[in-house]
């Protein structure tokens, strides 16, 4: 007899598991098969994560530029003393003052793509990846 969860809830990812945009994954998927890159699945899932991390930094930064100058000042000085920083307080001042946030979006992925398609060369020796053991 199959066990049943001890709760009707779905199960929840731990603390540390970090939240994926499905289109921005997706969106580095199709950048390597676009320039031809064929991995082994652990190689690529540890290239996907890195060019993940990578383009939220970009996007982070360009939706900081997007904002007027006294707001960027504002959230610049509030990200000094990260205890006053939360997600509400970054939904006030993103969402209410970034109105063309697709746009920043679009162009950031623009800008990250070239630049991955212009620079990257993969060579595995920059992402190693444990070995698995034979015996498990």
């Amino acid at each position: 007899m199959p066990l049943k969860p001890a709760s009707d809830e779905p199960p929840r990812q731990s603390p540390s598991a970090p939240v994926r945009n499905p289109y921005i994954l997706n969106f580095c998927k199709v950048l390597v098969e676009k320039k031809g890159e064929q991995h082994p699945p652990d190689a690529l899932k540890k290239l996907l994560h890195d060019m993940y991390r990578l383009f939220e930094a970009m996007l982070g930064q360009n939706m900081v530029r997007a904002l007027p100058e006294d707001l960027r000042r504002k959230y610049l000085t509030l990200c000094e003393d990260l205890s006053r920083l939360n997600y509400e307080t970054i939904g006030d001042i993103f969402d209410k003052n970034v109105p063309q946030y697709e746009q920043v979006m679009k162009s950031t992925m623009k800008q990250f793509a070239e630049i991955f398609m212009r620079n990257r060369v993969f060579n595995p020796k920059d992402y190693p990846v444990p070995l698995k053991d034979d015996s498990e």
